[in-house]
């Protein structure tokens, strides 16, 4: 759970917490809530939108906040279909491409935002394999979702 500006708080909205804002105390009594709780340089997309609001007691929010369930959403990556199996755990193996004009590029250098190599995924679904590829990979689309390392 976290805060977003009332005209973010909309399910299915993604965003990128950077890290905490250096200007917050942490004695504020919204803290945990707000900032504490969430991991730096991760996407989260919110998933339930309460209706309570509030108001940032230190003017970080131009708008009334409200409260909010996150999750980290699912991504969809190019795999080589050697390391695919629909239900596996397994390190993510990015396909290293730099064929900005193929229409895969963003599943195959996804941004170092959502997923980093050697990070622990399931993978959730084989979506097609990519017949199409510039470079004649072995290449599948798939949608994975992150785990901890726990």
């Amino acid at each position: 759970m976290t805060f977003v500006g009332k005209s973010f708080a909309k399910k299915g909205l993604q965003y990128y917490f950077e890290g905490v804002h250096p200007g917050c105390p942490k004695n504020c009594n919204l803290y945990a809530t707000c900032q504490k709780n969430l991991n730096p340089h991760t996407l989260y997309e919110v998933i339930d939108v309460k209706t309570k609001t509030f108001t940032c007691p230190h003017n970080f929010h131009l708008e009334e906040m409200v409260l909010v369930q996150l999750g980290e959403p699912k991504l969809q990556v190019s795999m080589f279909n050697k390391d695919i199996f629909e239900g596996s755990m397994t390190a993510f193996a990015p396909v290293v491409c730099d064929r900005d004009e193929c229409e895969y590029i963003e599943f195959c250098a996804p941004e170092t935002v959502t997923i980093q190599s050697d990070q622990k995924i399931k993978i959730l679904e084989i979506i097609k394999k990519i017949k199409d590829c510039p470079r004649d990979l072995n290449i599948s689309l798939v949608k994975i979702e992150k785990r901890s390392e726990s």
